[in-house]
């Protein structure tokens, strides 16, 4: 399941995108900063990039939900209006039923029939 939060495959719901923003990334965050301190300068970078990983997976199941590429991160490489759109895109609108090419929706089970 671990590995799973590190690869940009599938989708989650805006809940969900919120959830791990208010609960997992304060915490990656502290490991960042005290895996530098206290242990060095390596393992600070190993908790950077693992904690960038979960950023981009998170962002990019994400958009996948709303039915875009997870190459729509490339917009946050404009300074301020990449980065509100993202926002806006990502945080504040409701998942597209087309979005289905990037699997099913969060928080829906396929293995029963629907009549």
């Amino acid at each position: 399941m671990l590995v799973r939060e590190l690869l940009p495959v599938g989708r989650i719901g805006r809940s969900g995108f919120w959830l791990r923003h208010v609960l997992i990334l304060p915490v990656a965050l502290f490991l960042c900063i005290s895996a530098e301190q206290i242990v060095g300068r390596p393992f600070g970078l190993a908790a950077s990039l693992a904690t960038t990983l979960f950023l981009v997976s998170t962002w990019g199941r994400r958009l996948h939900d709303r039915g875009r590429s997870a190459l729509w991160l490339l917009l946050a490489a404009l300074p301020v209006l990449g980065a509100l759109f993202l926002v806006i895109e990502c945080g504040f609108l409701d998942s597209r039923p087309a979005a289905e090419r990037f699997g099913t929706a969060p928080g829906y089970r396929t293995d029963y029939v629907t009549v």
